[in-house]
């Protein structure tokens, strides 16, 4: 998952007397199975807190939003590392104010009760989507839509809304995301980052 790198900013947040604790460290390296962090020096006051089998909630900041996770300590931070579980599957991605937008060329499926088509987009963002269609759509339509991702990114379905005909180009759409399930959402986000990072 190339949403974790090294050197990114992460906090660690756990209960300590009622209040809520916060740490902010940074990844050390990133592991199949668990995650090596730096702490700050005075980590040795929640030691109790950080010890082998603790609990705890990561936050990790990420240039398309911040991805949190429950973990359980794997190492403590008396030993030569600190490090906690990584567990891919209970991970949650929640979208940056920053709207991640990929210039696309996706094949997109579009279904109403009375029609089907397949469309080419050529915008994608975390918000709306952009496509051609020679066929003429009305405004405020909502289609049921799987967009086809390439090589092993796979498929995603959602709902979409038609918001917008181009004024000069009559055959360029512009539709807003109305149903999204959370996974959908994660696997697209994830494949605009890798999209992006690989075409920078």
């Amino acid at each position: 998952m190339n949403l974790l790198k090294t050197g990114q900013k992460l906090s660690l947040c756990f209960q300590k007397d009622g209040n809520l604790v916060e740490i902010i460290c940074d990844i050390l390296n990133v592991m199949d199975d668990r995650l090596v962090i730096e702490l700050p020096p005075y980590f040795m006051r929640y030691i109790e807190y950080l010890d082998v089998g603790k609990r705890l909630t990561i936050k990790v900041f990420s240039k398309v939003g911040t991805i949190d996770f429950n973990t359980v300590v794997i190492t403590s931070p008396l030993e030569d590392n600190f490090s906690v579980e990584l567990d891919y599957n209970a991970m949650k991605l929640t979208p940056s104010k920053d709207i991640p937008v990929i210039k696309a060329i996706e094949l997109m499926n579009m279904k109403t009760e009375d029609s089907s088509m397949t469309v080419k987009t050529f915008e994608i963002s975390t918000e709306y989507i952009k496509f051609y269609s020679d066929l003429s759509l009305k405004i405020g339509t909502d289609y049921d839509c799987e967009l086809l991702l390439p090589k092993d990114y796979g498929t995603i379905s959602f709902r979409i809304t038609l918001t917008e005909l181009d004024p000069v180009y009559d055959n360029e759409y512009t539709a807003v995301f109305s149903t999204m399930t959370e996974n959908a959402r994660q696997t697209l986000l994830y494949y605009m980052y890798v999209y992006s990072s690989n075409s920078d």
